[in-house]
């Protein structure tokens, strides 16, 4: 039990690092290819900071724990939005912002994409078609977003200065430096949700937990760390408005890409009251974030408390229903 604890922080720490060398290389590459700014602040840091959901979901799933993918996935939007974003609002000296136009779009989509994923799983099982619909909404987001970034470049300027100042980080990288951070990192991140995924259903064996309630806490918590640093760290540099489009972003691809990559993988299935319970949890937490940030496009730290204070409610009530044992066999031994 102990030698998996470890793994589980070893495999934490990994992915922490892995993931922060995976953006810059990344970062790199489209500075060197003159990849556009949106493709650099929005597309590529996003599915950077997502890495270690997808790779986690992933591997999850392939080797026979599609409980923990789908819990990981879904967990990962609870742990940026309640834990992320309400430590980081509490911490900031002033409110954290975000760009009225960014807000429009990208408000309204997530609580779509998390809609319909909860209407997809309700027999139970997200399939590989139900994935293919949920790819095929991320694509379409892209487009949508796409289109906005060139009708209002300008707008976009000042919700990228983190993005630029990463790009400025590493402009005068060479191209096998570039090479070796994208290797590196992906290598590490690939290590790091192999380790994450043994020492997680391990230790829900020993204690009896089924493998979705692990991966709506630990390892959801474990692989947000990237949006959990990113936001804390726009906070310190006082770019509050990025660390909120980019929980906003990494929401909407842990449902639309990790979660529907992971079903395509290999169907994703979870007990129905967790189902019941996790999506709308997760439904009500992204809803009061959009509600607070929709009075003045920011969060203030009254608003943090408030945030955190539901996302701790929604682990103990998670918590709970692991423990009581129901019918359906949750917190039964796997």
């Amino acid at each position: 039990m102990y030698l998996y604890v470890l793994m589980l922080i070893v495999s934490i720490l990994i992915l922490w690092r892995a993931a922060d060398w995976f953006v810059e290389g990344a970062v790199g590459f489209a500075e060197y290819f003159h990849v556009p700014k949106m493709l650099v602040g929005i597309v590529l840091v996003s599915l950077c900071t997502t890495s270690p959901e997808l790779m986690t979901s992933v591997l999850a799933t392939v080797q026979g724990n599609p409980e923990l993918a789908l819990g990981n996935a879904i967990g990962s939007v609870s742990v940026d939005v309640g834990l992320a974003l309400g430590v980081a609002a509490l911490l900031s000296a002033v409110p954290l912002s975000i760009d009225p136009l960014v807000f429009r779009t990208s408000a309204v989509f997530v609580l779509i994409a998390l809609g319909t994923g909860y209407v997809l799983c309700l027999d139970g099982t997200m399939s590989r078609v139900d994935g293919a619909i949920l790819l095929a909404m991320y694509l379409g987001y892209l487009a949508v977003a796409f289109r906005q970034f060139r009708q209002h470049r300008k707008a976009f300027e000042v919700s990228l200065s983190e993005a630029d100042a990463l790009a400025e980080k590493v402009r005068r990288l060479r191209p096998l430096h570039i090479a070796l951070l994208l290797g590196i990192g992906f290598g590490g991140v690939l290590l790091g949700s192999e380790l994450l995924v043994r020492s997680a259903t391990a230790i829900a064996a020993a204690l009896g937990m089924s493998p979705v309630i692990i991966g709506l806490t630990i390892a959801a918590a474990g692989t947000s760390t990237p949006e959990i640093v990113t936001c804390i760290t726009s906070v310190v540099k006082r770019q509050g408005q990025v660390g909120v489009g980019n929980i906003i972003g990494a929401d909407i691809l842990n449902v639309c890409w990790v979660a529907g990559v992971s079903a395509i993988f290999n169907p994703l299935t979870a007990e129905l009251p967790v189902i019941n319970y996790m999506f709308p949890g997760a439904l009500a937490l992204v809803g009061v974030m959009l509600l607070l940030l929709r009075g003045h496009y920011d969060l203030r730290r009254w608003h943090g408390a408030v945030i955190l204070g539901l996302y701790l409610i929604f682990v103990a009530g998670m918590i709970r229903l692991a423990l009581s044992g129901t019918s359906t066999g949750i917190g039964a031994a796997i």
